[in-house]
């Protein structure tokens, strides 16, 4: 088995920002599959004394097997940043579902859908002994 680099994947456009960096779409080299790459700046981490939430975000997604939450598939480190390779969720955050999908906002039925999707989320998390802020 060959240890996991940057090299492995092929890095592609930003998906998303947040505060300790960014997520972007990557593709393992060898097989074609495609993840999403977030990448934890060492810098941020350390600036706002972060390391033990980075740490535990990795510790929580390894262990964590939901169909509601993102797997961690790959985790490695380069000189600058922390990176947790995760399964892609391809169709866009819920922030862009509520205001770039014509008129902000959506129907009550899709409401309910999501709320229930984000109920499983927590409930596979709380059945880990993990609360979610």
């Amino acid at each position: 088995r060959q240890p996991v680099t940057k090299n492995t994947f092929r890095q592609y456009r930003v998906l998303g920002k947040g505060g300790f960096g960014e997520v972007c779409a990557c593709q393992v080299r060898a097989t074609g599959k495609m993840y999403a790459c977030k990448r934890l700046e060492k810098k941020r981490i350390k600036k706002r004394k972060g390391e033990s939430m980075a740490l535990n975000e990795k510790q929580i997604l390894e262990k964590v097997n939901s169909q509601f939450v993102v797997n961690l598939a790959y985790a490695y480190e380069t000189k600058d940043a922390l990176c947790l390779v995760l399964t892609i969720m391809n169709g866009g955050d819920l922030k862009f579902h509520i205001y770039n999908m014509g008129n902000p906002g959506f129907e009550e039925e899709r409401a309910l859908f999501y709320a229930a999707e984000i109920l499983c989320g927590l409930e596979d998390l709380h059945k880990e002994n993990t609360v979610y802020r």
